[in-house]
């Protein structure tokens, strides 16, 4: 099998020629808006210094100089593009969501990898006056904007010298323009809007601001629970005290305690009674219906979760291997040629894998959303869901005293084998859930 980064990076040898050329790219068929209608979030500070703090930290604020997004961007889509100028428009769109105030005022040039390290990614004033959406549903950067003195925001009150109230602000359709995606051949690259869609939260009136821009970063007893405090500090006005205030460090799956607990985890083991020399049978139940969406969720190519179940016993250590439930052992790590290049040993090999699989052209798995033709394995954990997964093991002859069973579910933002062509550093797996239960062998 060709390897899964065949396509993903071919193109490094025409980086230089791209930079050069795709750095200049303008056109007159989208209409720039002045640089000057949006202000940048640093004056949004001087009064809202500690919604200011949240934001700068968030990877909002991040969205342009994540390094991911920049090799993508510049060392893989760009060089793919440099001679297909309709193409050089879709890859402008990228910045749509990843530095939106630059496509709409910078006349909608594409800007050198080198020539400004301090674009702004998803700011203050982008968001706050957002208006709504076109077309029939969220997506796609498909957000209508209306860039000015009006700050739209989610809290009712009487409206001030730059301050309106706006229903879109409480929904989640304002998160699923960007949130929300298909590529160019209409496969859906990006799902976490219309995950939350096929769950409950709907119904029960949660939505996306109620866990990612809560207090806690998630419900409490079902329910969000908020910040309180004042919006804003200033010498010339005396705020008052708000029951509710959002939080914008947009908490989500790069903060660790998001993650904990998102997912729950039960140990269940059958015989009752083990024997030594006695096939046992281990049950891992997997809940996710605390989560609005998938686990993992997000660029769905990048993503993947894994349950590791590992016998203890004495002195002596075993993981439990998971059977390859689906065509090509996409569920398995390790199973499949392609990730010994993808994760190498980061996941050990045998624990069940949580993933989709997106596929070029050629049917070959691909990590470029934007050539992808479609998705051809999707066992991600669903909203709402509670999945059930059975190990068996035979019980040594000699078995005896305490087997402790350790299950773990863990999360990985992307796999080394793209850290090691972004030249940076691998990223550190996240603990999402644990579990363990004591069993006594009797003679």
């Amino acid at each position: 099998m060709r390897c899964i980064f065949a396509l993903f990076f071919a193109a490094l040898l025409m980086v230089a020629v791209a930079h050069a050329e795709l750095s200049t790219v303008q056109s007159s068929r989208l209409n720039p808006i002045l640089p000057q209608s949006y202000q940048s979030s640093e004056t949004c500070s001087n009064c809202h210094t500690r919604l200011y703090e949240q934001f700068e930290h968030s990877m909002h604020a991040k969205a342009f100089e994540n390094p991911v997004f920049q090799y993508q961007f510049y060392d893989v889509l760009l060089p793919q593009m440099v001679n297909d100028n309709d193409s050089v428009f879709a890859a402008a769109a990228c910045l749509k969501c990843h530095s939106p105030t630059t496509f709409l005022s910078q006349d909608l040039r594409l800007p050198a990898r080198d020539a400004d390290k301090s674009l702004p990614g998803v700011t203050c004033d982008f968001c706050h006056t957002l208006t709504g959406y076109t077309g029939l549903s969220p997506g796609n950067a498909n957000y209508r904007n209306s860039p000015g003195p009006i700050k739209y925001g989610p809290l009712q009150f009487s409206t001030d010298w730059h301050r309106a109230y706006s229903q879109f602000q409480r929904q989640s359709e304002i998160c699923a323009v960007c949130h929300e995606a298909t590529n160019r051949f209409g496969v859906p690259v990006h799902t976490t809007y219309s995950e939350w869609r096929a769950s409950a939260w709907p119904n029960r009136g949660i939505v996306c601001q109620d866990c990612h821009m809560s207090a806690s970063g998630r419900l409490v007893a079902g329910k969000p629970v908020f910040d309180s405090g004042v919006l804003a500090v200033n010498t010339l006005i005396t705020p008052k005290e708000r029951e509710k205030i959002y939080s914008h460090r947009f908490p989500g799956a790069r903060i660790d305690n998001q993650l904990y607990g998102a997912v729950k985890l039960q140990v269940h083991s059958f015989p009752e009674r083990l024997r030594p020399g006695q096939t046992m049978f281990v049950g891992i139940e997997l809940d996710n219906t605390e989560a609005g969406h998938s686990m993992p969720t997000g660029a769905i190519e990048l993503r993947m979760a894994w349950l590791d179940v590992i016998l203890r016993m004495q002195d002596k250590e075993w993981q439990l291997k998971a059977k390859p439930a689906a065509k090509m052992n996409w569920d398995v790590a390790g199973a499949n040629p392609a990730d010994k290049a993808l994760i190498g040993t980061a996941i050990s090999q045998g624990s069940r894998l949580y993933r989709a699989i997106l596929v070029d052209r050629e049917g070959q798995p691909t990590l470029n959303k934007w050539e992808a033709v479609d998705k051809v394995f999707d066992n991600r954990l669903q909203a709402g869901e509670e999945r059930r997964e059975l190990f068996s093991f035979p019980l040594p002859a000699d078995a005896s005293g305490s087997l402790e069973v350790d299950a773990t579910l863990r999360y990985l933002r992307y796999p080394p084998g793209v850290a090691k062509h972004l030249g940076v550093d691998t990223v550190d797996s996240v603990l999402v859930a644990k579990a363990n239960k004591i069993i006594q062998v009797s003679h």
